[in-house]
């Protein structure tokens, strides 16, 4: 029987998460504090420089389209909700935006992958509504909304390398993934981006969006390893109070072992905290706290999921700018 590689995690969070001083965060965005929004504004609302462009058609329910892999270019409900998975594998070769599987569930029964090259810094994300919205009228308006990525899947190379882990983009022939924590970076108080070219209805273009903090992790990886215990006294996918170890943490010799870490008197989530930020800080760390991160990065070979809700639009450009190459000029 396959293992999920993504497991389940639950913690009981403090108000004040402890941030790792050794954590990778990822490269700030422009602020507007030096002009950037306003040079943002003034044009067609892209960046300069390299970019990996993701084509995303909306087809009526009875398109039957080519699952063949390959080209930048997946097919989603004109009218409806639609899944495209995201991977990077940061062992792998790739040097452009690869489509493994094109066509969305509503065409085959799985969601549309497109597999990313891996970029250390991250990318910033762009997105606008290209072609005529509901062809050409101007009401109603054509929209499609994108919702936040979700890590569905998250593991690390093994040591000893594998070989051909390289060459993987899912999680069916790797062990046991890692724990991923509740993604704790709000990208909007609704959680989502709406496409809207009211300013510009039947002219076919709307100014591009920034979407990237719809690729933003903030939060807990976790080594598998840490899972020991549960309810039931066995490992259960979850990371809270039953899998910090018994220690003398009080450090006194007349009292029984305890999984109170803090030593506070409560056993609850600020003694996960405490436990898995020690973890973090080991030499060889069995935990990491991400803070603002290129979702993709958190792990060796990641998977995210991207929900869409459609409502007329044909054709949506996104943008994927690597940071380290990308300007924001006039």
């Amino acid at each position: 029987m396959k293992r999920k590689g993504l497991l389940g995690f639950s913690l009981i969070l403090v108000s004040m998460l402890l941030l790792i001083g050794t954590s990778p965060v990822m490269a700030a965005k422009p602020d507007g504090s030096d002009g950037t929004r306003d040079v943002i504004a003034m044009s067609n609302g892209f960046p300069s420089g390299e970019h990996y462009n993701l084509n995303i058609h909306g087809k009526k329910a009875d398109y039957v389209g080519d699952s063949t892999p390959g080209g930048s270019s997946v097919f989603i409900l004109e009218y409806g909700q639609s899944t495209i998975q995201y991977v990077t594998n940061r062992k792998a070769s790739l040097a452009e935006l690869y489509v493994l599987d094109p066509l969305a569930e509503a065409f085959d029964g799985d969601p549309a992958k497109v597999q990313l090259p891996y970029e250390a810094a991250g990318y910033y994300v762009f997105g606008r509504i290209l072609g005529k919205p509901n062809n050409g009228n101007v009401e109603p308006a054509s929209s499609i909304i994108l919702y936040p990525n979700r890590v569905v899947g998250a593991w690390n190379d093994t040591d000893p390398a594998d070989p051909d882990f390289p060459t993987y983009t899912d999680g069916s022939l790797l062990p046991l993934g890692l724990i991923v924590g509740p993604n704790l970076y709000t990208a909007e108080p609704e959680g989502y981006v709406r496409f809207d070219p009211s300013s510009t209805p039947g002219k076919g273009k709307s100014k591009a969006t920034d979407i990237t903090e719809l690729f933003t992790y903030t939060g807990w990886v976790i080594d598998s390893v840490l899972d020991t215990s549960g309810p039931e006294g066995e490992p259960d996918g979850i990371i809270d109070t039953y899998d910090i170890p018994l220690g003398d943490y009080d450090v006194d010799a007349t009292t029984d072992p305890s999984q109170d870490y803090n030593n506070d008197g409560v056993l609850n989530g600020a003694d996960v905290e405490a436990w898995l930020t020690d973890m973090a800080a080991l030499a060889t760390p069995t935990a990491w706290y991400y803070a603002e991160e290129w979702i993709l990065n958190i792990a060796d070979l990641v998977i995210t999921e991207q929900g869409l809700e459609n409502d007329g639009t044909k054709l949506l450009q996104i943008r994927f700018y690597p940071v380290d190459t990308t300007e924001f000029i006039p």
